[in-house]
């Protein structure tokens, strides 16, 4: 009986080559598509599962209250060694810490920004196996450094390297004491090279020791024994964190984070959480919704192409139950025909996938699937999805078609039921209702990301070449030199020197202030480091007082310049009136000279918090020029010359400014490209859909247009009859999709702090779009019945 069923299975689908086609091929698209958002969310949702222990760890946040708000801020260094030595709850306490030097190996140098000190006790925390090495003494000495795999064979060619020298600022010996595997790419903190924590404090001339609890930036993480109560420890550190040694009229508190969460919920995000990644829930919905209304459109597509196809299988199917076929014999035959065209289409699809995943990695910036062990371990879960997508469209058509009333179909007076055309025209409804949804919606991405892109953000980006000589002291203490020597070159206008860049990660530090009711305020603030030309450089707006000039000796650290938000959360309306108030900040003192207008030194994800900006040269990491933007490689090549004897054996590390602040943004511009990608696929099976269903549509009108051209009927008559069917479903799809379409995408932009508003005019965009698709989809079936011969059309069998 099954042989009969397939063999009469592929006899359908052969005398329908096209409407099979189109079925196949739609699925199969809607398939992979599915197939490559299921491996997307799948990897999304694994983060930090590969540890051990993940159920255990915790990392630990501060927020710090004081007069003018509360800030979010890292952790302190005495904090991990304070609740190791005073809660037993706690079973080891590690910190990372993220910094970057200049490495060398014998006289070849590198840049390396994923350099992190780290405590030995983090090899107890994570699952980072050492393939060489001993945990428990590879980082417990200054200078001691540990390397990835990959790491290990960028400078030495093999990972059998231990005891191997690297040099750090071309000053530092640094030996290798440990290789350990690459920490996998679904990590919320990656980095290829740790180097042991007590370098950090081992220099004379450290800005950090381990009894500090006012400077922040570390990633401190627990690892919590079995069972402890999560509640009751949270409640026992915020007693302690109300007795930390800390002169400071700011009230702290330190939060628990699960890992597990840290990825998508982390309260702390990028950079200056001691991460190198975030993710965002909003988009795995995003995506899964999209696989969703995929799968759907490709249902409807195969329910509507089947019930219309139901016509030209009336009398087959009269004359099987003339000859005895039951109606669960005809439902089983129904049922055969979705499930091998379902499979089909899963082989089809598997060739997509094929084709599509190293595309879908370069998409993502991430490598979704490493290798063809995984593919093939999740082939049987993607043929149950096709199988199950292939039952569920399939059920409408095969008790719609076994229902057939054998005497009518013979005769010919078969007719379609009004329940049938209004199941089509409603699956139609929400193949548009979905279309537009999703136009408007990449519309909206589209927008945003070019809003973040290219919106006024208070300083002047285009053409900055910023220089990265990491505290290099031949750069530090002759900048008046390196300055005149590099603005010698043809094309360089002026140079400015700095701690910190827009887009770059900044410190934070306790800050006290004169407020306006002449009361000295401590709040956290932003800090940013920067010479006498920083602010032109930048073309960063000064609104009241003055910048700091070569001129006044005094602007040395005894003077501070802030901006709009640090006068809000101070209190004052007027810039003026703080000039000349008091400031303490780092054991120093002074009077605020100046107010800069806001600008945007983070991503526009946060507001514009509260900055405070000091000359302190001896922070100075990064070298602004500004270059001619004619001839640009003719002047980095110049650069590069007169550098190499400005500094011999310094690499020269360079990038524009715009690069550097726009690649805050690559996750979103991923997922821009990604939802774009997955929108035009979804559209294009829409109309593979649609443009089935009309062919059928209009065969089953064909003799009904032959009597009206015969009677009279112009072309243009039976164009218009054809299309404003169509016309009237889009109008219906339009006024369904508006307020769902609105309320996806307000709470989309819910993540940014500066976001676009969804206007009016997309809707009206993407409604004359659809009602455009619907015209060429339709109008060309249509144009070709209304000029064809009647006489044909009129012939009976």
């Amino acid at each position: 009986m099954l042989k009969h069923y397939l063999k009469t299975t592929l006899r359908y689908l052969f005398e329908n080559k096209r409407f099979s086609i189109i079925n196949i091929f739609g699925l199969a698209v809607a398939l992979c598509i599915v197939y490559l958002i299921f491996f997307f969310v799948r990897f999304e949702l694994s983060y930090d599962q590969f540890n051990k222990n993940v159920d255990r760890i915790y990392r630990i946040s501060t927020d710090i209250k004081g007069a003018t708000g509360v800030n979010q801020e890292t952790s302190a260094p005495a904090l991990a060694i304070a609740l190791e030595r005073n809660f037993p709850e706690v079973e080891k306490a590690g910190r990372f810490l993220l910094d970057y030097y200049i490495i060398s190996k014998e006289h070849e140098n590198f840049g390396e920004e994923t350099l992190a000190y780290a405590d030995s006790s983090i090899f107890s925390i994570f699952s980072f196996p050492l393939l060489r090495g001993n945990v428990a003494t590879a980082l417990n000495a200054p200078f001691n450094i540990v390397l990835s795999e990959t790491a290990a064979k960028k400078y030495f060619g093999t990972t059998d390297c231990l005891n191997q020298t690297l040099t750090l600022d071309g000053k530092h010996p640094a030996t290798v004491t440990g290789i350990m595997k690459d920490i996998p790419s679904n990590s919320h903190f990656r980095t290829d090279i740790l180097l042991s924590m007590s370098t950090l404090f081992s220099s004379p001339n450290a800005s950090y020791s381990t009894e500090d609890w006012k400077k922040f930036g570390f990633s401190t993480y627990l690892l919590l024994k079995d069972n402890t109560n999560i509640k009751q420890f949270q409640q026992k550190i915020d007693a302690f964190a109300k007795i930390i040694p800390i002169d400071s009229k700011l009230e702290y508190r330190f939060v628990l984070e699960p890992l597990a969460d840290l990825y998508h919920h982390g309260s702390l995000r990028g950079n200056k959480a001691g991460s190198t990644t975030v993710g965002n829930y909003t988009n795995i919905y995003v995506f899964s919704f999209i696989a969703l209304f995929v799968l759907c459109i490709a249902c409807f597509n195969y329910i509507n192409l089947t019930t219309a196809l139901s016509i030209k299988r009336a009398k087959e199917i009269g004359v099987r139950q003339m000859m005895g076929a039951t109606k669960k014999q005809l439902t089983l035959q129904f049922f055969m025909d979705a499930i091998l065209l379902a499979t089909l289409a899963f082989l089809v699809s598997i060739v997509l996938c094929g084709i599509a995943i190293p595309w879908f990695h370069i998409l993502t910036g991430k490598t979704i699937i490493d290798d063809i062990k995984t593919y093939i371990a999740y082939l049987p879960y993607a043929l149950s999805i096709a199988l199950l997508t292939g039952l569920l469209s399939g059920i409408y058509p095969a008790f719609f078609l076994s229902r057939f009333k054998p005497t009518a179909t013979l005769k010919g007076r078969f007719i379609v039921s009004s329940k049938g055309q209004d199941l089509r025209k409603s699956l139609v409804i929400i193949q548009f209702v979905i279309f537009i949804l999703l136009t408007v919606s990449t519309l909206v991405v589209y927008r945003q990301l070019n809003f973040m892109r290219n919106e006024n953000l208070g300083f002047k980006k285009a053409h900055n070449l910023v220089i990265d000589f990491h505290y290099d002291e031949r750069i530090r203490e002759h900048q008046d030199q390196v300055k005149q020597a590099l603005t010698e070159i043809a094309g360089i206008e002026q140079a400015s020197f700095s701690a910190y860049i827009p887009g770059k990660p900044n410190r934070q530090f306790a800050t006290t202030m004169e407020g306006k009711n002449g009361m000295m305020e401590e709040f956290q603030s932003d800090v940013y480091f920067i010479d006498d030309a920083f602010l032109k450089q930048y073309d960063i707006q000064v609104i009241a007082g003055r910048g700091f000039s070569k001129a006044s000796p005094e602007d040395l650290r005894k003077t501070m310049l802030i901006n709009e938000s640090c006068l809000a959360r101070l209190g004052y309306a007027n810039p003026q009136d703080i000039i000349g108030k008091r400031f303490s900040q780092r054991g120093g003192t002074g009077e605020v000279i100046g107010v800069v207008k806001d600008f945007h030194f983070h991503s526009m994800h946060e507001e514009i918090q509260p900055l405070t900006m000091q000359i302190s040269p001896g922070f100075f990491t990064f070298l602004t020029l500004s270059i001619s933007s004619e001839h640009i490689p003719e002047t980095i090549k110049a650069i590069e010359q007169k550098w190499h004897h400005i500094a011999p054996g310094l690499p020269l590390i360079y990038y524009f400014a715009d690069e550097a602040f726009n690649a805050q943004y690559q996750a979103e511009e991923r997922f821009g490209r990604l939802f774009i990608s997955f929108s035009i696929c979804s559209i294009f099976i829409s109309c593979l859909g649609l443009l089935g269903l009309v062919s059928f549509n209009t065969l089953q009108r064909t003799k009904e247009i032959g009597i009206r051209k015969v009677l009279g009927a112009s072309s243009a008559h039976i164009f218009t009859l054809l299309t404003k069917e169509y016309i009237f479903l889009v109008g219906i799809a339009f006024l369904l999709a508006i307020p769902l379409t609105w309320v996806v995408m307000n709470q989309w932009l819910k993540d940014f702090a500066y976001r676009i508003q969804v206007q009016w005019w997309m809707f009206l965009i993407t409604g004359f779009a659809a009602i455009v698709i619907a015209l060429l989809t339709v109008g060309f079936l249509a144009l070709r019945t209304a000029v064809a011969n009647p006489v044909k059309s009129l012939k009976d069998e």
